[in-house]
C-alpha cells in the first residue's frame, strides 16, 4: 500500500512538474503494469470529487487543462519518450473529471480547441461534458472547441468511434467527419471516417441520425448504415447482414465481411502498428468473412491461413503473406 501511495505521489507530482528524470522513469514502470490503471482513475475520481464543491476561477481550470493536456501530449523528457502507450488512462481520467466540469463552465471565453486521440495500436475513450460517451479505436482524433454545448455539440472526427448520445432536445449533437454531418440526439452510432479511407460510413444501433453530405441528406433506422463515397460524394443507406460486426472493435473483437487481404492490412496497420507485405498481387485479393475474437496478430494470421491458402512470416513490425 506504501508503494501504491508513493506511485501515486509521484503522478500528482508530475502533473505539477516537479519530478525528476529517475522518478519519471520510476513513475513510467509502474505505468507499463496494467493493474495501475484502476488506481489512476480513482486517484483522479477522488481529487476532482474532492475540489467539485469548491469555486475554481476559469483561468485556472483552464491553466489546469492546458498543463494535463500539453504535459500528454509533448513530454519534454527522453524517459517519458513512450508516454503515448499509457495516454489513453489519463485521457480518460482528465474527460471524465477536469474536462467535463471544464467545458460546462468555459474557459474565460478562450475559444481552445481540446484534442483526445488514439494513436496505431492503441484506443481510448472519453466523457464529453454533457454525458456523452465516446470510445476511439486506433488511429483516431477527436476534436471539440471550448464553447461545446453552447449552441449545438458538435465533435470532429477523424478514424473511428463509437457514440453513446446524451439526450438533450435544445442542443443537437453534430459529428463532423470530412464532408460528412451525422446529427444525432438520444443515439447510439458507429461511425468510421478515416481521412485515407475511400469511404465514410455510420452505422446506427438505436435512434435516429440524419446524414448530410452537400446536396445529399438520409435518415438512418436501426441496423441500417449509411455509406458516403468521397469521389462521386454520394450517400447510399443500406441494411447489412450483420450492422454488429462495425462496434465488435470495442471488445476486442474483428469482424470482417467478405474483405480483401489488403484491406483487412489496412486495418492490421492501424490496430497493431505493424506493416503488412505482399509477396504477389494475387493474395491481396483474396477475400476473409467470419468474426475473431481473441485477436492477437498470430491468431489472426492462423485463422486466415484457414481459409486462404497463405503462409505468414513476421520480422519485428513486419508481417510478410506469401502463398502457400
Amino acid at each position: 500500500m506504501a508503494k501504491n501511495n508513493r506511485y501515486i505521489d509521484l503522478l500528482d507530482r508530475f502533473m505539477s512538474g516537479s519530478t525528476s528524470p529517475e522518478e519519471e522513469k520510476e513513475l513510467l514502470g509502474w505505468f507499463m503494469n496494467v493493474r495501475s490503471k484502476d488506481e489512476i482513475f480513482s486517484f483522479y475520481k477522488r481529487k476532482w470529487e474532492d475540489v467539485s464543491g469548491r469555486e475554481l476561477s476559469a483561468e485556472i481550470q483552464g491553466r489546469m487543462f492546458l498543463q494535463i493536456k500539453n504535459r500528454m501530449k509533448t513530454p519534454k523528457r527522453r524517459s517519458f519518450g513512450k508516454w503515448w502507450s499509457y495516454a489513453a488512462v489519463i485521457l480518460l481520467c482528465v474527460s471524465l473529471g477536469i474536462g467535463s466540469h471544464l467545458y460546462t463552465r468555459g474557459v474565460g471565453g478562450n475559444q481552445q480547441e481540446y484534442i483526445v486521440s488514439a494513436e496505431k495500436g492503441q484506443r481510448a475513450s472519453l466523457v464529453l461534458p454533457d454525458g456523452t460517451k465516446v470510445w476511439l479505436n486506433s488511429h483516431t482524433r477527436v476534436t471539440y472547441d471550448g464553447d461545446y454545448g453552447k449552441d449545438e455539440r458538435a465533435v470532429f472526427l477523424s478514424g473511428e468511434a463509437y457514440f453513446e448520445v446524451a439526450k438533450d432536445k435544445k442542443h443537437r449533437f453534430v459529428v463532423k467527419a470530412g464532408d460528412l454531418e451525422l446529427e444525432a440526439l438520444g443515439t447510439a452510432f458507429n461511425v468510421k471516417a478515416y481521412d485515407e479511407d475511400k469511404e465514410l460510413t455510420a452505422t446506427l444501433f438505436e435512434g435516429s441520425i440524419r446524414a448530410v453530405a452537400g446536396n445529399e441528406m438520409a435518415v438512418l433506422s436501426p441496423d441500417q448504415h449509411v455509406r458516403f463515397n468521397k469521389a462521386s460524394r454520394r450517400l447510399l443507406v443500406e441494411r447489412p447482414t450483420n450492422s454488429s460486426y462495425a462496434r465488435m472493435w470495442r471488445n476486442d473483437e474483428l469482424a470482417f465481411e467478405s474483405e480483401t487481404l489488403e484491406d483487412i492490412a489496412v486495418l492490421l496497420n492501424r490496430m497493431y502498428n505493424v506493416q503488412v507485405n505482399f509477396d504477389s498481387e494475387r493474395i491481396k485479393r483474396y477475400r476473409f468473412s467470419g468474426v475473431i475474437k481473441n485477436n492477437s496478430l498470430d491468431n489472426i494470421f492462423e485463422i486466415i491461413s484457414l481459409t486462404a491458402p497463405i503462409l505468414y512470416g513476421s520480422e519485428g513490425d513486419t508481417i510478410t503473406l506469401r502463398e502457400k
